[in-house]
C-alpha cells in the first residue's frame, strides 16, 4: 500500500523513542502489503479496530494508536495521527 503522511510516523518516533522499532515494523508491513479489504487487514493486525475506511492500530508496548484512513481500491493508507489512546 502507498502510505500518505508518513512524516507523522517519523514525528511519533521522535516523540516516543521507546516505540520507534514498533512503528517502523508497522510501517514496513503496511507499505509492503496490498490489503484488498478489512478482512485481510484483520488477519495481520487482529487487534486493530475500524470499519469502512477508518482504522485504528494499537502500537505494541505502548498506549499509542495510529489513526488511519484506508482506500482499499486505490491501495492507499493515510496516517491521520499517532496519539495516546485506549486500546
Amino acid at each position: 500500500m502507498k502510505i500518505i503522511a508518513a512524516e507523522k510516523i517519523v514525528d511519533a518516533q521522535s516523540r516516543y523513542p521507546s516505540v520507534h522499532d514498533h512503528l517502523q515494523g508497522w510501517y514496513q508491513i503496511v507499505s509492503e502489503t496490498d490489503f484488498a479489504n478489512p478482512e485481510e487487514l484483520r488477519q495481520v493486525f487482529g487487534d486493530m479496530r475500524g470499519f469502512n475506511s477508518s482504522f485504528k492500530f494499537p502500537i505494541p508496548e505502548s498506549n499509542l494508536l495510529a489513526h488511519t484512513m484506508i482506500n482499499f481500491g486505490a491501495k492507499v493508507l493515510m496516517v491521520e495521527e499517532i496519539v495516546p489512546g485506549n486500546h
